[in-house]
């Protein structure tokens, strides 16, 4: 029974105190009435100027105006909603930051005399929204009050913030980007999307700089296994991968948002060793058709010589491939493989050299890569490449036509970023700033390529991508010879932790797409169209089923388009 009374007189002792809190006296106007004369209340003199409110998920306050010419009452029916009055008439209503799972609603109570009227307050338990801004540089807001304890994520590299909200870079890019503002509270947090429109750009020509081009060429993709693969005659096309290559799966490629394709290609075993090296007709016109798909789809195209035997990257440089021989003291045999060269790249060159700027040479592949014999040469290799890149661009530029100005690139040692940093300069050119350089990038070795014993399924090495990254940009983006990423991919495979391991190589390829060019390097994702049924521990880095046109690597993919919405152009 004395618990019941208690239960009964606690809300009662709580409610009096409410009510002697919020009275709000008015002053004697009754004429000189006696105090025990009634006053008169009509209903018009009792005014709320709003019966509902609305607070985002952050809070803060809002002002109501309560009019009336008997006493006020304000009383909030619950907690988080708290009342003060301001000047006569004026009551601000206050709620905090509200970290719950969905909406949430209370009442203000207000009387006076036989009068009374309720207020719906009602807040909301997130912030987010999408907002959508023009291609061009802009500064926005997005209607959500940061408050004390809140921490603000920009996941885009294009979105800044400013002293009167946020900021963003132009769209360089021909598709629509989202971007992504992040408020993060104690337990929760909400997301602002941010969609940018498509860019529009400046005419390119066979007058623009490498930069210029490559500031328009990402996302990009390899047409891996196919032209470079050995064997003889037309059949090479098919014989690492079972598709032949048509107008459809190029101008496929186009239209899930690549920007340029690279086209491996073999030449050194299509040529006549007895005929000055001279290239297959047939082989040659096969590769130009291909050329042409993809000049009809509107992609840029890196057209290489490729591993190609090894003719070059292996027998460049030790006149043996089973066992390093050195070849730095025979000029005759560097020179040997120099007149070869100049001899390849002078047909090609004349084949192509009507081309517009849309096409670009790439001299080598991965030179010295062969792990075996080089992995302890790169510096005393690195001037023999430098020969070679030197007689590749001379044999371009003298060939004439828009090869006097079309962009080249060269390979860095054995394309990797510690060696080309550390030890490699480009040639000398007749022109400027018509110059690239190209790396690889398959690092960690365990995560992305290994197919064996001591692959590791999850990755966690973004710093030192963007350390490695931001090596390249200071040696070369900056000087402006911009950097293809010729080949990057990372094994998507069958593994115990598989969401895990999915998360990271969805990362994987976001951190590449992301800060390659905020770095003024462009990422050519590497592709076999190998689309095993079951991948098992060894995977495949294939995105695209060209068989079936269709994505077979949807997570690679996402990757890929998330990290191109994040970024921006060398914006470091």
């Amino acid at each position: 029974m004395k618990n019941n009374l208690k239960n009964f007189l606690t809300p009662l002792f709580a409610a009096v105190l409410i009510l002697s809190v919020f009275v709000s006296c008015k002053k004697d106007d009754d004429g000189g009435k006696k105090d025990n004369e009634p006053k008169v209340e009509t209903e018009t003199d009792f005014s709320v100027s709003t019966t509902t409110l609305n607070f985002p998920k952050t809070g803060g306050s809002q002002t109501v105006t309560i009019k009336s010419s008997q006493d006020i009452l304000v009383m909030p029916a619950t907690q988080w909603i708290k009342v003060s009055q301001s000047t006569d008439g004026q009551y601000i209503i206050t709620v905090p930051l509200y970290e719950g799972t969905e909406n949430r609603t209370g009442e203000i109570s207000v009387l006076s005399g036989n009068n009374s009227e309720k207020i719906t307050v009602t807040q909301a338990y997130s912030s987010a929204q999408t907002l959508s801004i023009p291609n061009g540089e802009s500064t926005f807001k997005t209607g959500v009050e940061t408050i004390d304890g809140a921490t603000l994520i920009i996941d885009a590299l294009w979105i800044t913030q400013n002293s009167d909200g946020f900021s963003a870079g132009a769209n360089t890019t021909d598709k629509e980007r989202t971007g992504f503002i992040i408020y993060k509270y104690s337990t929760t947090s909400d997301t602002v999307k941010v969609t940018q429109a498509a860019g529009e750009f400046s005419a390119l020509s066979l007058e623009s700089t490498a930069m210029e081009l490559a500031a328009q060429m990402y996302p990009a993709w390899n047409l891996g296994n196919t032209m470079e693969a050995t064997g003889s005659g037309l059949g090479c096309e098919t014989a690492w991968q079972k598709t032949k290559t048509t107008q459809e799966l190029i101008s496929y490629v186009k239209s899930l948002g690549f920007r340029a394709i690279r086209i491996p290609c073999s030449w050194y075993i299509h040529s006549d060793k007895n005929d000055n090296y001279k290239i297959n007709a047939d082989w040659l016109a096969r590769v130009k058709e291909i050329v042409d798909y993809s000049v009809n789809a509107g992609l840029f195209i890196e057209l290489n010589d490729h591993w190609d035997s090894g003719w070059l990257e292996v027998l460049g440089f030790s006149s043996s491939d089973k066992t390093y021989t050195s070849i730095l003291n025979d000029g005759d045999y560097i020179n040997g493989k120099i007149e070869i060269l100049k001899n390849l790249w002078t047909q090609i060159a004349t084949e192509f050299k009507d081309y517009d700027h849309h096409l670009i040479f790439a001299g080598l592949n991965e030179p010295f890569q062969e792990w075996n014999l080089f992995h302890d040469k790169h510096k005393e290799l690195t001037p023999v490449l430098e020969k070679y890149n030197q007689a590749f661009v001379d044999a371009v530029r003298a060939t004439g036509g828009n090869n006097e100005k079309r962009v080249l690139a060269v390979q860095g040692p054995s394309t990797n970023i510690e060696s080309t940093v550390n030890y490699f300069s480009v040639p000398n050119d007749v022109i400027d700033n018509k110059l690239m350089v190209e790396i690889h990038y398959y690092d960690p070795y365990n995560f992305c390529i290994n197919s064996g014993d001591g692959y590791a399924s999850t990755w966690s090495s973004e710093t030192a991508l963007k350390t490695a990254f931001g090596k390249m940009k200071a040696k070369f983006s900056d000087n402006n010879i911009p950097v293809l990423i010729g080949e990057y991919a990372a094994n998507w495979r069958v593994v115990k932790n598989q969401e895990k391991h999915e998360e990271s190589l969805k990362a994987f390829y976001k951190a590449v797409n992301k800060w390659g060019p905020a770095n003024g390097l462009v990422p050519f994702a590497w592709d076999t169209n190998y689309c095993p049924a079951s991948r098992g521990t060894g995977g495949t880095a294939t995105i695209i089923d060209r068989s079936k046109l269709s994505i077979y690597g949807p997570i690679a993919y996402q990757g890929v388009i998330e990290g191109v919405d994040n970024t921006s152009w060398m914006k470091f």
